[in-house]
């Protein structure tokens, strides 16, 4: 065992390489998403690079799925001690390939709806989830008078929001794309969720968008835009049940693995489009896991 030769009031040397790696990692997310500049992947990906040189070992399973060696980071997450070439796994990362999203089809013009292919590889759908599974809270609702959240009957899945402190380059990406096939700024993406539904869970018939007579919401509304389109990647699909049901279009959707859908929840004059009333219906069989973005008219 490595004796600590740290003097009293010293930060010792392995606690003082985790915060620098830390704020590697935290710096590359910074940098990929743009924290008031526009992203930087090159940036991004240096400050990976060096967080898993430092021993971090979500960057370093980053990197490696970043390079496309899942098994690699399969290993790392498993914790397997793992010396690798960190700056030859980041001169294996094509970004272009990354953030580029696959083309979409217009299936309703009026409400707008699109899906999207692949959008999400199997292995990052995985990813996802098992990122997501620690972090699950009881999903909630918005206040309409207050703006804050609370947990209601009418949605009784669970859900796990990551923030800019628990992201990762990976789910950057993924955010980056999603941005770009629905043509909306990165910036005014809402933090990304990960739902999760078990048999019988279920989110009763709802909109997405805030409506402006409550005053919580028009509050919301007056601080960060209207909510105005809705983002859904169907991160399985190996259960019964559970489809995302439109009542006022006849219509419902369960995407493949790694398939998108998307849906405007305003009319191209901003206006509310009651059409966009949805819900997640109750699984049958097996369980549910989809992502779900909400995008705002401006930077939230």
């Amino acid at each position: 065992m490595q004796e600590n030769t740290a003097k009293p009031g010293e930060v010792p040397k392995a606690a003082e390489g985790a915060d620098a790696a830390a704020r590697a990692h935290t710096q590359a997310v910074y940098a990929a998403e743009g924290a008031g500049t526009p992203p930087d992947w090159n940036a991004a990906l240096g400050h990976l690079e060096r967080a898993a040189a430092l021993g971090h070992r979500l960057a370093q399973a980053e990197l490696a799925a970043l390079s496309g060696d899942w098994a690699l980071s399969g290993r790392i997450a498993a914790g397997e001690p793992i010396e690798a070439a960190w700056g030859d796994l980041r001169r294996a990362v094509d970004v272009r390939a990354w953030v580029t999203p696959p083309r979409r089809l217009i299936v309703s013009a009026a409400p707008r709806i699109a899906t999207v292919e692949n959008i999400a590889s199997p292995e990052l759908c995985d990813w996802l989830i098992a990122r997501a599974k620690p972090k699950l809270a009881p999903a909630e609702v918005y206040d309409h008078d207050t703006g804050k959240q609370r947990v209601e009957q009418v949605r009784t899945n669970s859900a796990c929001y990551f923030q800019w402190d628990d992201s990762d380059l990976l789910l950057i990406a993924l955010r980056t794309r999603m941005a770009a096939a629905a043509e909306l700024p990165l910036q005014g993406l809402e933090s990304t969720a990960v739902l999760h539904y078990r048999p019988g869970e279920e989110f009763l018939p709802h909109f997405d968008f805030l409506d402006t007579a409550k005053p919580g919401h028009a509050k919301d509304v007056a601080m960060r835009g209207q909510r105005v389109l809705t983002f859904l990647i169907a991160l399985n699909e190996d259960y019964e049940g559970g489809q995302t049901d439109f009542p006022e279009l006849g219509k419902a959707w369960k995407g493949r693995k790694g398939s998108g859908l998307f849906f405007w929840n305003v009319e191209p004059d901003g206006s509310v489009d009651g059409r966009t009333r949805h819900a997640g219906l109750p699984t049958i069989r097996g369980e549910k896991w989809l992502l779900s973005q909400w995008m705002r008219a401006r930077p939230s």
